[in-house]
């Protein structure tokens, strides 16, 4: 089956091209977008197939998608862009912005504590069921919530929390919402297509979030009462699909090329085109290991910085056979990955619409990684 490829792509990264066709040929895909920095520049911006389950909508250039946990590395870039602003102490406690948040013994914790997923507040326990889309209902709780265990000791990937904790400390800190402070401060800024939250007038612009039935991930979220999931996640709604206005608002949203060009200026540094996005110091900071060791709520073993996902087996950010130790950046359930690579000043960034039932970055994206490491040789 051919699938027509639209875009751009340097003839250096003809690889790439070819490893989306193929892709699409398997016949999993519904839609995509892949897209590639080096030095800065967009080497590869290329997508294919359509924005809906029916396949009757092309995916277009300026078509966006929900690209999942993607999303908590760019909360975490606003926190330390505060940082590079010299507007937020990484080593103050979280409670010197957020007041309230120093109930329940968490008047020690630190924003840098907080960023690297240390903080032990996987679960907003007084939360209502499906309460997400309540005004001020899971921050309310997180800041009521005693942490699970000692903070610092413990870690966790906050898999529900992490955004909504570093949401309300912006808000906290700043006087104004994730979303606008990182569509002002970066976004913009950088022309880059993803937002923390859309606005009304960007619905049209999103593709179908199509989700696989049986994934892991999804299951244990739902419907396994058993995991740790479930009552990290019992304020979403059962029946959220990830295409109702409600989600649109509230989670982040964008496409490869966006998502490359933010790391894109990492990858180089901290700027790009003339706009710093972070101080290198705060950027080396932000992808020192900060722990590295199986975490509570997957029992995988990850490597975690401030707020980015280090280069480790379950997310290589990089191609097996070659040196990407130093890569960072972050997945998203189902398939979608960001990341920088900072020995070759390189970034990358996939998103597809439908969600692949696997818990790493996947066939597909896999492939694509490993023909841009090929076309850098």
């Amino acid at each position: 089956m051919d699938i027509p490829i639209s875009g751009t792509c340097d003839p250096r990264f003809a690889r790439v091209r070819a490893a989306l066709e193929r892709n699409m040929a398997a016949g999993e895909e519904v839609g995509c977008a892949v897209s590639v920095t080096v030095d800065g520049e967009t080497v590869v911006d290329l997508w294919a197939g359509h924005r809906d389950a029916a396949r009757t909508l092309p995916w277009e250039r300026g078509t966006i998608t929900d690209m999942k946990s993607v999303g908590k590395s760019i909360f975490a870039l606003c926190v330390l862009r505060l940082a590079s602003q010299g507007r937020v102490d990484l080593d103050r406690p979280v409670a010197a912005y957020w007041p309230a948040f120093a109930a329940a013994g968490k008047e020690r914790i630190t924003v840098r504590t907080l960023l690297a997923h240390l903080a032990g507040l996987p679960f907003p326990d007084a939360a209502p069921f499906e309460s997400l889309y309540q005004p001020g209902v899971v921050a309310a709780a997180l800041a009521a919530q005693k942490p699970e265990w000692e903070p610092g000791t413990q870690p966790c990937y906050h898999s529900f929390t992490y955004p909504p904790l570093l949401a309300e400390f912006i808000r906290q800190a700043t006087g104004v919402t994730a979303h606008d402070y990182e569509r002002d401060e970066i976004a913009t800024p950088l022309g880059a297509e993803y937002w923390l939250g859309l606005e009304d007038h960007q619905f049209g612009l999103c593709a179908q979030y199509i989700e696989t039935p049986g994934t892991p991930s999804l299951e244990g979220m739902k419907r396994n009462q058993a995991s740790p999931l479930y009552r990290a996640w019992r304020p979403l709604p059962r029946d959220e699909n990830y295409n109702t206005p409600q989600w649109r608002r509230y989670g982040a949203h964008g496409n490869a090329r966006g998502v490359a060009r933010i790391y894109g200026a990492l990858a180089c540094g901290g700027s790009l085109g003339g706009t710093r996005v972070l101080d290198p110091q705060v950027l080396a900071e932000a992808t020192r290991v900060a722990w590295d060791a199986v975490e509570f709520m997957t029992r995988r073993h990850f490597r975690m910085g401030l707020g980015f996902m280090l280069s480790c087996p379950p997310f290589p950010m990089g191609s097996d056979r070659h040196d990407c130790a130093g890569n960072f950046g972050h997945p998203g359930m189902g398939g979608s990955v960001g990341f920088a690579d900072p020995v070759r000043r390189m970034s990358f960034a996939y998103c597809p619409n439908r969600m692949l039932p696997v818990a790493d970055a996947g066939p597909y994206a896999s492939a694509l990684i490993d023909a841009t490491y090929e076309s850098l040789k």
